[in-house]
């Protein structure tokens, strides 16, 4: 089991926003992600903010929600609306009520509920077979948001 969760690996939000144009298919659910999807952004670089921002714009034109785990994770609510994501669909799970947010991720995704599911803190917490598991079941996308120098315009 070992060996299987060590090949788990993240991709960036930027190679899976590539993938889905180079494969001409504007829709998420016919390219599911099998891996978390690091988002690494600081003041100064915030190339990867614009692709989680298409890639969540995608994902709220499916019929479901949104998710971002913890207030650490949200992004502002005008920022998420000036990209096109239907502020209706994004949901917000302050309370963790004594569970990790590697476990609530993964209920989250299992479920199938959101097409999205966003929390913060370094990738390599969220590469394991759970992770890997509960997205491809739930045919959801796990973002992992890595803010290397908090920029205070994008915190809710």
């Amino acid at each position: 089991m070992t060996a299987q969760s060590d090949s788990i690996q993240s991709v960036t939000a930027s190679q899976v926003y590539k993938s889905t144009f180079l494969s001409h298919s504007s829709s998420l659910s016919s390219n599911p992600v099998q891996y978390p999807i690091e988002v690494s952004f600081c003041d100064h670089e915030q190339a990867q903010l614009a692709y989680l921002l298409r890639l969540l714009k995608q994902a709220s034109e499916q019929n479901r929600w949104i998710m971002f785990i913890g207030a650490d994770a949200l992004l502002d609510r005008q920022l998420l609306s000036n990209a096109g994501v239907d502020i209706n669909k994004v949901l917000v799970l302050k309370e963790k009520h004594r569970q990790s947010t590697q476990a609530l991720m993964a209920k989250a995704l299992h479920m199938g509920n959101c097409s999205a599911v966003i929390a913060s803190g370094n990738v390599q917490d969220y590469c394991n077979q759970t992770i890997h598991d509960a997205a491809i079941h739930g045919n959801s996308m796990a973002f992992i948001v890595n803010r290397t120098q908090q920029a205070s315009s994008l915190l809710h």
